[in-house]
C-alpha cells in the first residue's frame, strides 16, 4: 500500500497517509471534508558541482548511462583484435 500526501481543498492543510489505489474516498482527518486532492509525488534534485545547474534524479541516471556506454564503447574499440588469456 502506497503513501500519499493529500490537499484539503475546504482548510487547506496537507497530510501523508498510507491508502489503496482502490481504497474507498479520502476524508481530510482536520474538517472531513471529502474536496481532497492527491498531490504530485516529490522527486529528488540533484545539482551538477560544474555547471551549477539542478538535474532530477532520472537526469543523473541518464547521464552516467550514457556516459557508462562512451566507456564501454572504448574500451571495446581498444581490445579489438587482441588476445586474452582466461585465468583458470
Amino acid at each position: 500500500m502506497p503513501k500519499y500526501n493529500y490537499l484539503c481543498s475546504a482548510c487547506s492543510r496537507e497530510w501523508t497517509q498510507w491508502s489503496s489505489i482502490d481504497g474507498p474516498l479520502v476524508e481530510c482527518p482536520h474538517c472531513f471534508s471529502t474536496s481532497v486532492n492527491k498531490l504530485p509525488p516529490s522527486f529528488v534534485v540533484l545539482k551538477d558541482k560544474e555547471s551549477k545547474k539542478e538535474k532530477t534524479a532520472k537526469q543523473n541516471v541518464v547521464e552516467h548511462i550514457e556516459e557508462n556506454r562512451k566507456v564501454l564503447k572504448q574500451l571495446k574499440k581498444d581490445t579489438r583484435g587482441k588476445e586474452y588469456v582466461k585465468d583458470v
